[in-house]
C-alpha cells in the first residue's frame, strides 16, 4: 500500500554483492516511507535474467540467518559422509557426482601451479564448465577465483601446507563460465606423497549461491516457530536487548498460574517475580552470557506463582545476535518447571544427611569400647599411626603408656564380674577426667588401658601417671559399705624418632611387665637394654 520509486530499488540492488545487503535496503525503505501495514514484496532481476520475489517481514533478518545456518549445517554433515558413500555406495556416489549439488575435485600442486586432475561432471550443470575445460592443465585453479579472493586463496593454501593440515574449510567467490559470481565453500583434504613430497588434494565445492534463493523459506520457518511456541510445554521468551522488547509465550505465563492476557510482555514481569535470594546469582549468570563470557545462559531459580508459592524454574537461553564487540543484542530461551524435581532433590539431601549421621554413629561405635566408651584397640592403633605421621613430617614427639589394673582378678573373684565391669568404668571415667583434655585414651583389652601423650616426653608422662595414682584412693570405688582399692602399674615408651608401631607397643609392654615384677603400683619408662621379660 506504500511504494518506493523503482529506480531507487534498482540502484540499491545493482550495487549489492550479497543478499544480506537487501536487509539494509528494506531498513532504508522503512526509514524513508515509514513501516508499511503489510509485508513489502520486492522483485529482484539478477544478471542472469532470473526473477526473484522476496517478501520481507519484521523478523526476516533473523529467520533468514537461521535458515542459512541450518542449511549450512546440513551440507557440512553431507560432506563429511562423502568418503563413506564413495567407498560403500559407488552407484549412489556416481549419481551424486552427476546430479548432486556438491562438486568433487582432485587437484595437485606442481611447480607452484595448482593443476586440476579430475572433477565430477556436475561442474557443468552448476558452474557451466565442461570437465575437460578445467582438467586440461592450461588454467591454474586459482584463476577461477575472483581477483579480490585470489590472495586469500593462495595464503590459506600455503599456510595449510606449511602446517601440514590434512583438512580445512574456506570460502571464496569464483567465476561461472557465463561470468556470474558464485559464492562457494570448499572442504579440502590434503595428502603428501612420501617419495616425491608432492601434494594431492581433494576438494568438495558447494555452491552457496543457491542458498540465497532459499531465503523465502523464512516464511515457513516463522510459521513453524510460532506453532512450536504455541504447542511446546516449555515457556518461551524472546528478548531484544536493544529495544528492551520482550515476548513471553502463553505457556511461560501459565507456568506461573496466569492467563495469557494477565501478564504483559515486559522484562520486569520476570524480574519482579524472582526470589530475593536468587536475584544476585541469576543476574550474574545472565550478565556473563550477555558479555560473551559463557556459551549459553543456564540458571535454576525460583519464580513467584500466582498462588503465592515459589516454583523452581530451569531458565536456559542463548544470544542469537551480537554486535561487533560481542555484546548480546537478542536472546531467546525457555522456562521449564522443575519444582517436582527440586523437591525430590531436597528430600534426597535430607535423607543423605540422615545417612551421614547414621554412618558417623556406626563409625563411632566401631571406634569405641562399648563398656568404657573409650577408644577401642583398633582406633588406638590408628591414633598411633597418626602420631607417627606427625613425628615424621612435623617432628612432634609423643609418649605411649600401657596401664594394667593391679590384682583385678581378685576383684572379679570376690565381688563378681558385674562389679568388675563397674570398676573398669570407674577407672575409665577417672582417666577421662584427669587426662582427657589433650591426650588420647583407649581400652587396650581386659583390665589394660593405653594412653597416647602428644608432644610429651617420658618424664612428663610419668609425672602425670604418678599424679593419677594418688587419685586412686579408698573413696574412688565402693562395694556396698566397703572401700575397694584400685591401683595400676604402667609402662612408658618415649618416642623421639621413627620406630615401627609394633616396636613401640612392645617397648611399653616390656616396661609394664617390669613394673608388675617389681611389686606393682609403679610407673617404669623403657630404656635401651631393658631386659625382655
Amino acid at each position: 500500500d506504500q511504494l518506493v520509486p523503482a529506480n531507487h530499488l534498482v540502484r540499491k540492488i545493482e550495487s549489492a554483492l550479497d543478499f544480506s545487503f537487501m536487509y539494509e535496503l528494506v531498513e532504508d525503505m522503512y526509514s524513508e516511507v515509514g513501516r508499511p501495514s503489510i509485508d513489502p514484496v520486492i522483485l529482484v532481476k539478477l544478471a542472469n535474467g532470473i526473477n526473484i520475489n522476496i517478501i520481507f517481514s519484521i523478523k526476516t533478518n533473523t529467520f533468514a540467518k537461521l535458515c542459512e545456518q541450518t542449511y549450512t549445517n546440513c551440507i557440512t554433515e553431507v560432506l563429511l559422509l562423502m568418503n563413506t558413500i564413495e567407498e560403500f555406495l559407488p552407484t549412489s556416489f556416481e549419481n551424486m557426482a552427476m546430479n548432486g549439488p556438491v562438486v568433487l575435485m582432485q587437484w595437485s600442486i606442481e611447480k607452484d601451479q595448482q593443476i586440476i586432475n579430475h572433477i565430477t561432471p556436475n561442474i557443468e550443470r552448476i558452474f557451466g564448465y565442461k570437465p575437460e575445460e578445467v582438467t586440461s592443465g592450461q588454467t591454474p585453479l586459482f584463476s577461477y577465483v575472483i581477483e579480490e579472493d585470489q590472495e586469500k586463496f593462495i595464503n590459506i593454501m600455503n599456510q595449510r601446507i606449511l602446517n601440514k593440515s590434512s583438512f580445512w574449510e574456506s570460502s571464496y567467490r569464483i567465476y561461472a563460465k557465463n561470468g556470474d559470481i558464485r559464492y562457494t565453500t570448499t572442504y579440502t583434504y590434503m595428502m603428501e606423497n612420501p617419495l616425491t613430497h608432492e601434494y594431492s588434494l581433494i576438494s568438495y565445492l558447494f555452491d552457496q549461491t543457491e542458498i540465497k534463493k532459499e531465503m523465502s523459506m523464512h516464511i515457513a520457518l516463522e510459521h513453524r516457530w510460532a506453532t512450536a511456541i504455541d504447542s511446546a510445554k516449555e515457556g518461551v521468551w524472546d528478548w531484544n536487548l536493544q529495544s528492551n522488547d520482550v515476548f513471553l509465550s502463553k505457556h511461560w505465563k501459565s507456568m506461573l498460574g496466569y492467563k495469557e492476557h494477565e501478564i504483559p510482555d515486559e522484562l520486569n514481569e520476570w524480574k519482579k517475580r524472582i526470589h530475593p535470594q536468587d536475584v544476585e546469582r541469576v543476574f550474574k549468570v545472565l550478565n556473563n552470557h550477555i558479555h560473551q563470557e559463557s556459551s549459553i545462559f543456564e540458571c535454576e531459580h525460583r519464580l513467584l506463582h500466582a498462588d503465592g508459592t515459589y516454583r523452581w524454574i530451569l531458565d536456559r537461553g542463548k544470544a542469537i545476535e551480537r554486535d561487533e564487540q560481542g555484546f548480546a543484542l537478542r536472546m531467546i530461551g525457555t522456562h521449564v518447571d522443575i519444582t517436582e524435581r527440586k523437591e525430590i532433590e531436597f528430600e534426597l539431601q535430607e535423607r543423605n544427611k540422615e545417612l551421614e549421621q547414621l554412618i558417623e554413629q556406626v563409625k563411632e561405635l566401631s571406634n569405641t569400647d562399648s563398656l568404657t566408651l573409650l577408644y577401642n584397640r583398633r582406633k588406638m592403633i590408628e591414633e598411633i599411626k597418626n602420631a607417627q605421621h606427625q613425628l615424621e613430617y612435623e617432628h612432634q614427639i609423643y609418649t605411649l603408656a600401657i596401664l594394667d589394673l593391679d590384682y583385678f582378678k581378685n576383684i572379679n573373684d570376690q565381688y563378681g564380674h558385674t562389679f568388675g565391669d563397674i570398676a573398669l568404668q570407674t577407672f575409665a571415667n577417672l582417666l577421662k577426667r584427669q587426662l582427657g583434655d589433650s591426650n588420647v585414651i583407649g581400652r587396650w583389652g581386659g583390665e589394660e588401658f593405653i594412653i597416647l601423650f602428644p608432644s610429651k616426653n617420658g618424664e612428663d608422662s610419668k609425672q602425670l601417671l604418678s599424679d593419677l595414682q594418688e587419685c586412686c584412693n579408698e573413696e574412688l570405688l565402693k562395694y556396698r559399705m566397703d572401700s575397694v582399692r584400685l591401683s595400676f602399674s604402667a609402662g612408658i615408651c618415649e618416642v623421639l624418632d621413627l620406630k615401627l608401631s609394633d616396636e613401640i607397643i612392645q617397648y611399653a609392654d616390656q616396661a609394664l611387665y617390669l613394673a608388675k615384677s617389681l611389686g606393682r603400683q609403679q610407673v617404669i619408662i623403657h630404656k635401651e637394654g631393658l631386659p625382655i621379660m
